[in-house]
Parts: structure tokens; C-alpha cells; sequence
């Protein structure tokens, strides 16, 4: 077993085999503080603004629906389209950005995703709006994956789970303005605004990371470019596939899907430069069952949202400004909890921690599942989105931490491009659950006053569908092992792996 005992390796430390420096080169200790900070400013703005327009687009698919004409399972592409070019990219993303360079990686990504909102605010049909998305997602993922790895390697260990708090924080306060935002936007200005408005909000991160001095080590290595084609075939063709159950083409696309995912294992396996360093799932049992419970916490959580913002605006006939002031309930708990959660998993077992966050998640999918319909009152919908909330915060920070902290700084890079994989296939097949039963219950029509109560069928039923998978969750999430407590005292991320 590979134990890691490195404290983030700080500039005057030679690193060892297995460790990288957090620095790209040496510099002095001033300097070094300036762009660690820098490094910070710019993750947490970009997952702030990146994150936005994903929650500003849930308020406005009612909206686009009415204009464009799309039926109930369109809606649902409006989200999965970007997911799935974000999870078809991200392994070659990450790997490309250990030989090119995160911070390089980082700028193209910025600069892509903001040419794609823009393109999304002049798309005047159904698919050119879909292949804009799918511009916006590629460059999305490219900084959302390098970004967070950069912050990790250079901060010290003993700070990443506060450090990681914080950027993971951002995400959730953008959940927490995106409805509000979205909702004014939207009233204000119609709904291409939100993507005006997310193109500009990213030219801040995009300024920031041009101030970063020093450009990140790079590995002298060559991307694979047969591997990473069979990688976005592979999770283009079995995604698509998978979210369209029940289409014709939907069985022979999973089946090629799979096929290809074979041919790139094997191609990976036998490859001198492989994108997805399969050791990393074999030499820590952590860092697997880490990686599982991300991928079913969000496969049983992210749906939440959309479904509840439909609810409000279609069984409870509120406006959408009105939807995103409610709908703020459960991130802002998510960004009140979520940097206290990163500082508990920087002393006690995030497993413990993420577990615990899955069982509060479970007891508001509970609460939702029960109760929601025509007439529940709207502070018992509050409660169950604040528990959900909760929950989540409990789990991000601790898990992400366990992850990060189960690698060497070298393998960071890949680690982080693993939570990105786990997180957006458990997205996609959250939406892809949801637009599957929205077909079975609801219908392939637009979703007219005569069809709200098979919606509200459709939101009991996948509230019940996620519960047992959060208790999956907790399993995946107890069977990683407890991390050894540090000699001092108290239990610790401390990046032991059990095994």
C-alpha cells in the first residue's frame, strides 16, 4: 500500500519519487503566498460564475420550453446535453492538463465556455441551442477539473479540507444566487439573458488566472489520442443511450458504449501513457469507495432541483422570480455548512462525516416523497429542501477531501479529473432517471395544467428512486475505512489510505 505522509511539500522541501512541489517553480515565499492566494480567488470565482448558469437554466426551462415548443423529455437535455460533453472530456481534460499544464488548460477552458454562453444567448432553435451547450460544456470542465487540482497541490494538507471547503462553498453560493438571479433575469430580460450574463460573469476568473505568476510542471508524457477518442465515444454513445430508454436507437448505443469502454480499458491497460491511472483504484481502497459514494450521492440528489423549481412553477403557478428567492432554501444551508464541514474533515474521519450527510439528504427525500402535491404547505417543502441542503454539505467537502488526500501530488491531477467523471456521470444519470420517468408517467407532449398531476406522480416516484439509492451512499461511504489519527490526537483526513 502506498501511504501518503507528505504535507503538501512546500518550496523548500525536495519532493520524493511519488510527490510533486506545490509550486511550478521555485520562488520566493511572498510570491508564492500571492499566487497560492490567486490560485484561491480564481477557483472560487469560477465555480461561483461556471456553476450559476447550470442553476439559472433549471428556473428558465419553463420559459425556453414555451418558446422553443419542447416536449416534457426535451426539457431534460437542456441540462444533459453540457453534462454529457463534460463527461465524454473530462479524463482527456485532466490528463491533457498534467502535460500541457493547468493553468494553460485552465485559460482555453475559460475562454471556450464563455464563446458557448454567448452562443446559447443567439441560438434560435432547439438544436443549435444543444450544440452551444455542448461548446459551454467542454469548456466548463476544463476549468472546473484543473482548477481544483491546481488549489490542492499547493496548498499544504494539514489546510486542504478547509482550503476545498471553501471552493466547494462557492459552488453552493452559486446555487443560492442562480434562482434569484435567474428568476430577475428572466422576467427582466427574457431568458437569453442568463448566458449574456454568464459569459461576462467569467472574463473575472479568466483575469485573475492571467495574474498567476509561473506556469504548473508539466509531465513529459504524450496524451493518447486513441484512448481518449474511445473514452468519448464510449460515454457519449452509452449516456445517450442510457437517458433515452425506451428509444429505439437507446439499446444499441448502451451496448457500443460498452463495447468501446472495453476497448479503451484494454487499450488504457496496455498504453505508456495512460489518461485514467487505473492504480489509483487499486492501491487505495479509500480512494474507490470515495469515488462510489460521490457518483450515487449525486446520481440520488442532483435532480432535486429541477424537479422542485417545475413544482413551484407548474403545480404551484409561481412566477419565476418568486421560484428562485424559494428555491434558495436548500443551497444557502449547502453554503452556510459546507466550509465548517471541510474544516471537521481536516480532523475527524470524512467518512463519518459524508455518511452522516447522505443519511440528512435521505431524511429530506423522505419528507418530499411522502408529502409533496397540489396542496403541501410550502414550509414543510422548505424543511425537506433545507435538510437536503444540509446533507449535501455534510457530504462535498469531507468526500472530496478523502479523495484528494488518498493520492500522492503527482496523481492529483487525475484524482481530480475522478471527481469530475464521478460527479458528472452520477448528474447525468440523475437527469437521465428523471427524463425516463417523465416519458413513462408524463408523456413525450409538452407539459400542459391537464398533465400536472401525472408530474406530481413522476416527482413522488423519483423522490423514491433516490431514497435507497442514498442508503447505497451510506454503505459505499462507510466501506472505505477509517483514516489513523495523526499522532497528537484526533482522527484525521490524514491521507493514510485504508485499505
Amino acid at each position: 500500500m502506498d501511504t501518503v505522509t507528505e504535507n503538501g511539500a512546500s518550496p523548500d522541501r525536495n519532493p520524493g519519487p511519488d510527490q510533486a512541489p506545490d509550486l511550478p517553480e521555485a520562488m520566493p515565499e511572498d510570491k508564492a503566498k500571492r499566487r497560492r492566494k490567486l490560485l484561491l480567488l480564481t477557483a472560487v470565482a469560477s465555480n461561483l460564475f461556471g456553476n450559476l448558469g447550470f442553476t439559472a437554466l433549471n428556473i428558465a426551462a419553463p420559459t425556453i420550453q414555451k418558446d422553443m415548443g419542447l416536449s416534457a423529455p426535451q426539457i431534460g437535455w437542456l441540462m444533459l446535453s453540457a453534462m454529457l460533453a463534460m463527461a465524454a472530456v473530462s479524463a482527456p481534460v485532466a490528463r491533457l492538463s498534467d502535460i500541457l499544464g493547468r493553468r494553460r488548460v485552465t485559460i482555453a477552458g475559460l475562454y471556450v465556455a464563455i464563446v458557448g454562453s454567448a452562443a446559447n444567448a443567439l441560438c434560435p432553435n432547439f438544436p443549435s441551442f444543444i450544440a452551444a451547450r455542448v461548446v459551454t460544456g467542454i469548456g466548463l470542465v476544463a476549468f472546473f477539473t484543473t482548477v481544483t487540482a491546481m488549489v490542492a497541490a499547493a496548498y499544504p494538507k494539514e489546510e486542504r479540507g478547509r482550503i476545498l471547503g471553501l471552493v466547494i462553498g462557492a459552488v453552493y453560493l452559486s446555487l443560492s444566487m442562480g434562482p434569484i438571479v435567474g428568476g430577475f433575469l428572466v422576467e427582466a430580460f427574457g431568458w437569453t439573458s442568463i448566458f449574456w450574463f454568464g459569459a461576462v460573469s467569467l472574463v473575472l476568473p479568466l483575469i485573475l488566472i492571467h495574474m498567476v505568476e509561473g506556469e504548473d510542471p508539466v509531465e513529459d508524457a504524450r496524451l493518447d489520442k486513441s484512448g481518449s477518442l474511445l473514452w468519448i465515444l464510449a460515454v457519449a454513445l452509452g449516456f445517450t443511450g442510457f437517458a433515452t430508454l425506451g428509444a429505439r436507437f437507446a439499446a444499441p448505443a448502451m451496448l457500443a458504449g460498452a463495447a468501446l469502454f472495453v476497448a479503451f480499458a484494454w487499450r488504457n491497460l496496455k498504453s505508456p501513457s495512460p489518461m485514467v491511472d487505473f492504480s489509483l483504484f487499486r492501491d487505495s481502497r479509500r480512494f474507490t469507495f470515495s469515488s462510489l459514494a460521490a457518483f450515487i450521492s449525486y446520481v440520488s440528489s442532483f435532480s432535486i432541483t429541477m424537479l422542485l423549481s417545475l413544482y413551484f412553477q407548474y403545480s404551484q403557478g409561481m412566477e419565476p422570480a418568486v421560484t428562485g428567492i424559494i428555491m434558495v432554501s436548500q443551497p444557502f444551508f449547502q453554503t452556510l455548512l459546507t466550509p465548517v464541514a471541510g474544516r471537521l474533515s481536516d480532523r475527524y474521519d470524512a467518512g463519518s462525516l459524508a455518511s452522516l450527510g447522505l443519511l440528512v439528504i435521505m431524511a429530506g427525500l423522505l419528507i418530499l416523497a411522502l408529502f409533496i402535491g397540489p396542496a403541501t404547505p410550502l414550509p414543510l417543502v422548505i424543511a425537506a429542501m433545507c435538510l437536503c441542503g444540509g446533507g449535501f454539505a455534510l457530504f462535498g467537502a469531507p468526500n472530496s477531501n478523502a479523495i484528494m488526500s488518498s493520492v500522492p501530488p503527482r496523481r492529483i491531477g487525475q484524482a481530480s479529473g475522478v471527481i469530475a467523471v464521478t460527479r458528472l456521470t452520477g448528474q447525468i444519470s440523475s437527469v437521465a432517471v428523471t427524463t425516463l420517468v417523465f416519458s413513462l408517467v408524463i408523456g413525450q407532449g409538452v407539459i400542459t395544467p391537464e398533465k400536472y398531476p401525472a408530474f406530481i406522480t413522476a416527482s413522488r416516484a423519483l423522490f423514491w428512486i433516490f431514497i435507497p439509492m442514498c442508503l447505497l451512499g451510506v454503505f459505499a461511504s462507510l466501506a472505505r475505512g477509517k483514516t489513523e489519527a495523526p499522532a497528537g490526537g484526533s482522527p484525521a483526513s490524514s491521507g493514510n489510505s485504508a485499505k
